[in-house]
């Protein structure tokens, strides 16, 4: 059986990532893991250790409770919810937990599309986007009905964007979503002719072992525009897009999509869910 990991603070946000995590979970059949970090100290031998004691019973009792009414809900039948208490505040351990017990998915709440900039500047979502091998859906308050039919990829296909492609696939196919590609044509020192496209198009599906390279370069969306985030937002208006996916390079943030473009504007400014993939 697969597992979705949704790190939970029990807050309205944490909540809806539950509720997105469940829309997939009844897809795919996969169990859902609730990660809370509690923050209950190691005890100690001195004359605090009573004290110490208490506190941790509390905790303890208070996680108990607030998982029992999480976990309350309707969308949650039939569904295997295993609660996983971690005593350590340590968000950069997600991924790495997420990665022992073989999860196909992270999935976090966040603010509307003010709140994402935080994955960008150093919150707590940002600490497991960077450091998590599995793949990191990150949702919005305002999505009501998470049901993704399009899922767009931004590149500048390159060979390190290979595993990544194919986890985008993986994760499409979880969703039964579809994914399309897009190539955003710079002006000036990043532009490319339709030749030079082709070109880096070919050698990418080439290095993928594609059965036919030739039919995948025409199936490549190609737009033009003054910088990769804007490509990409107005891509995905028009196109109607459900989710956008956004290689990374782990500890160094959000991956350059194309030379001399910084993709965090992208991730600052949409109301869409944003996919985060490892590099």
């Amino acid at each position: 059986m697969k597992s979705i990991l949704i790190p939970v603070d029990f807050s309205k946000e944490s909540e809806k990532a539950l509720q997105v995590a469940a829309r997939v979970a009844h897809k795919i059949n996969a169990k859902l893991l609730l990660c809370h970090m509690a923050g209950i100290e190691e005890l100690v031998i001195n004359q605090n250790q009573a004290q110490a004691v208490q506190q941790n019973i509390f905790q303890l009792k208070l996680a108990e409770k607030q998982f029992s009414e999480f976990t309350d809900k309707e969308y949650l039948e039939g569904l295997v919810v295993e609660p996983v208490l971690q005593k350590e505040l340590n968000f950069e351990s997600i991924g790495e937990f997420a990665s022992d017990v073989d999860a196909s998915l992270i999935v976090m709440g966040t603010h509307g599309a003010n709140g994402f900039k935080e994955v960008i500047s150093g919150s707590n979502t940002e600490k497991v986007v960077r450091s998590s091998q599995v793949p990191v859906l990150v949702v919005k308050e305002n999505d009501l009905n998470f049901n993704p039919e399009k899922i767009v990829l931004a590149s500048n296909f390159d060979e390190e964007v290979i595993p990544a492609y194919k986890k985008v696939l993986e994760i499409a196919e979880m969703f039964e979503s579809r994914v399309e590609l897009v190539y955003v044509n710079l002006p000036g020192s990043n532009f490319k002719s339709t030749n030079e496209m082709d070109e880096i198009l070919l050698n990418f599906f080439t290095k993928l072992n594609h059965p036919e390279p030739l039919s995948a370069i025409k199936k490549v969306n190609r737009i033009a525009d003054y910088s990769i985030e804007e490509g990409i937002m107005s891509y995905a208006q028009l196109s109607q897009v459900d989710v956008i996916a956004i290689p990374t390079h782990g500890r160094t943030g959000v991956s350059r999509l194309l030379k001399g473009s910084v993709s965090e504007d992208i991730a600052n400014h949409s109301i869409l869910p944003v996919l985060t993939l490892k590099l």
